[in-house]
């Protein structure tokens, strides 16, 4: 399957969209179609050409060469609009106030990913013009220098991740074997999900930065499930089980496990189907393929590994003898989760104000659509867009068309509504365009008083989408886009949120049996997600720690679709580690009886591998966070932080000391829910090992050591 996969899923990337994070409904592709057709106004210009000349473009030979510039764009098979200032009425907007620049607005059609690829070629024509300063900019150009980005943010991050992951396991493992292990895993999990994106992109669209995500997850979850396995198998050999015992205890406890923690995964991901742009929901189908893939092949890989090795996989995958008074593993986590337990208020408090001080920037976050601003600061295409911003009124160029419905023309009607539009508060300006087809189509054009990106043009739009009008109105332009996506992205968002905490509950009970578990287990995430947004904030849009963004500038904005990406796969790995967590917590409450001594045993047994995990993950993610692309950064920068402040804050202080808060009121449930968990619960297994390590009560001036 390996051989196959690696050499079917080669060539994915040439296969993979760069769009697919703007929402459209059918109305408004239908009126971007009949403006381009009828109007023949490229309301969607999705390439943008710049002509410069210091001795000026409105007349001379820097005109001719600039109309021979359009004559040779115009011919472009893909090319359906081709809008220029010298073909335009006089004052046309499409040249600069000093005369020096132009502007040619192309609509080129097909999808995004031929629309990107014919305006990367048609760039490398123009800008090779002869006696014209010209450069190239537009959606589809940013599309496709994301593309060529992400790939070279991919291929930098898998020279990164594996040799300091295996590093990262050497220095866990002590055995050469074991750290080879996982990362044998994780490369078959990768191998296999590029395989399955190829199958993917037969179906659906499916998104360039796909391939990112499922390597740097695919690789981690590999990683992280293997490294459960060998420890559990590993920590049952030195309780004196023999291989055989040591394998069955494994497949039951931590096998189980990392299914369940698979699931959790799956649960929160299968929230990005929620939302209407495809670039999430080819992502969902991404990460959820090698999830599936990550915890198959950590099962069966670590399994039949230790299998075939034999008596030589004691050799290979155990430390060695160990000494004669070996120091209890785990033992500094067991001593912080023991005075975590013995002053529960005393820890909780300072590290729940510390969290929310985090989260505070998070409350005054800017959402808008990705642009030329997360590429790198060098990108000759953004050069290109800022000249453009720059030089010409991006009102008059990007203004907001209301395209009525047909019959509107010749009843005076659409005048009535022109003048309605222009008494509107914060618009410039109003106009009536006719279509001289048949359908006697009217379509305003629209100049609003700010600009197109700001929350003002969106505040107007919302005013002119509320008068009285001749028919339903469909608003087309950057404006427009702006706002549906936004807006659909929210709109969907309570539900997917719902849909990922319901879902979250619900396999938490089944493993756990109780129903607080599950409520403390989503708020305490909630917590660490939301102070990673804040930081999020802090650096991206705020432009503070400026030194973590490397070569690029901060946007001064987040990409909405960045952070619901970051919510899910984060709140997923939270998830993930409060399994781990539970799963031991369970087995020694059951041996104990008491509360605080499971959860300190539980932290004992599992904060290293959590500790570890998470040192990996953030390993991987960071990777991300070395491309040139802000997109990247924002995501492995905020998923490392998410991670981070889990695994070593959350997980070994603030969920024991949240366990002795509760003490036995932890594991309630209403007597019906009690019978249907133990109708369709795991059974559970109580740990038959001598090493059971049970920590004395901490009060100082006491130490945390612990009797056996």
């Amino acid at each position: 399957m390996l051989v196959v996969s690696a050499a079917f899923g080669a060539d994915v990337s040439h296969r993979l969209s760069a769009g697919g994070y703007q929402y459209r409904d059918t109305a408004t592709r239908r009126a971007v179609d009949v403006l381009a057709s009828e109007f023949q106004l490229p309301a969607d210009a999705n390439f943008v050409v710049t002509v410069h000349e210091r001795s000026g473009v409105r007349s001379g030979p820097a005109a001719g060469a600039g109309q021979a510039l359009v004559a040779r764009i115009r011919a472009h098979p893909e090319v359906t609009v081709a809008a220029d200032p010298w073909t335009s009425p006089p004052g046309s907007p499409l040249f600069s106030a000093d005369g020096r620049t132009a502007l040619v607005l192309v609509h080129i059609s097909g999808s995004e990913r031929v629309s990107a690829a014919t305006a990367r070629n048609l760039a490398d024509q123009v800008t090779r013009t002869e006696g014209l300063h010209v450069g190239a900019a537009g959606r589809a150009l940013v599309q496709g220098e994301l593309t060529r980005d992400a790939q070279d943010a991919l291929l930098r991050a898998e020279l990164l991740a594996v040799p300091l992951t295996f590093l990262a396991l050497l220095l866990a493992f002590r055995s050469l074997t074991a750290a080879l292990l996982p990362v044998a895993v994780g490369m078959v999990a990768v191998t296999t999900t590029l395989a399955l994106l190829r199958l993917l992109t037969l179906v659906v669209p499916v998104g360039v930065f796909a391939l990112n995500l499922t390597t740097a997850l695919g690789f981690g979850l590999a990683v992280d499930y293997s490294l459960v396995l060998i420890t559990r198998y590993r920590s049952e050999r030195a309780a004196g089980h023999d291989r055989n015992q040591a394998l069955d205890v494994t497949a039951r406890t931590a096998a189980r496990t990392v299914i369940y923690s698979a699931l959790a995964v799956c649960a929160a991901l299968l929230a990005l189907l929620f939302f209407p742009v495809y670039a999430l929901s080819s992502l969902a189908y991404a990460a959820l393929s090698v999830i599936a893939i990550a915890a198959v092949s950590a099962v069966i890989v670590v399994v039949c590994t230790i299998t075939l090795l034999g008596r030589r996989g004691d050799r290979l995958l155990l430390p060695g003898e160990p000494p004669p008074r070996p120091r209890p593993r785990g033992e500094g986590w067991g001593r912080l989760a023991a005075l975590a337990t013995d002053r529960p208020w005393l820890w909780s408090i300072p590290l729940v104000t510390l969290l929310c001080a985090l989260a505070a920037p998070f409350a005054h976050a800017t959402f808008t659509t990705s642009d030329e601003r997360m590429l790198r600061d060098t990108s000759a295409v953004r050069a290109a867009t800022e000249q453009m911003r720059t030089r010409f009124d991006l009102r008059q160029i990007d203004p907001v068309w209301l395209l009525l419905p047909p019959g509107s023309a010749g009843d005076g009607k659409a005048v009535a509504y022109a003048q309605a539009a222009a008494r509107t508060r914060g618009v410039a300006q109003a106009t009536v365009l006719t279509a001289s087809g048949p359908a006697g189509r009217n379509v305003v054009r629209v100049v609003t008083t700010d600009a197109p990106s700001s929350d003002e043009a969106a505040a107007t739009l919302a005013r002119l989408r509320a008068l009285t009008s001749p028919g339903p109105v469909t608003a087309v332009g950057g404006t427009a886009d702006r706002v549906n996506t936004l807006a659909a992205l929210s709109g969907q968002l309570p539900w997917a949120l719902g849909f990922m905490a319901a879902s979250t509950f619900v396999l938490l009970f089944l493993f756990t049996g109780s129903v607080l578990m599950p409520v403390k287990a989503l708020a305490l995430a909630g917590l660490g997600l939301t102070a990673s947004m804040g930081v999020l904030v802090t650096v991206f849009q705020d432009g503070n720690a400026a030194f973590l963004l490397g070569d690029v500038s901060a946007p001064g904005y987040l990409d909405p679709s960045v952070v619901i990406l970051i919510i899910c796969v984060c709140f997923g790995l939270a998830t993930d580690y409060e399994m781990f967590l539970l799963s031991r917590l369970r087995e020694y409450y059951l041996l104990t009886g008491d509360m605080r001594i499971a959860a300190i045993e539980a932290a004992r047994q599992t904060a290293g591998t959590i500790s570890w995990s998470a040192v990996i993950l953030i390993t991987v993610l960071l990777t991300l966070a070395t491309s040139a692309l802000t997109t990247l950064k924002m995501a492995g920068i905020g998923s490392a932080l998410s991670v981070l402040v889990d695994a070593f804050v959350i997980r070994p202080i603030l969920v024991p000391a949240a366990l002795a808060l509760f003490g036995p009121a932890n594991w309630w449930a209403p007597p019906w829910m009690r019978r249907l968990h133990d109708r369709i619960g795991p059974r559970e297994h109580p740990p038959t090992s001598p090493g059971l390590t049970i920590p004395a009560p901490v009060h100082p001036p006491a130490t945390a050591d612990g009797i056996s």
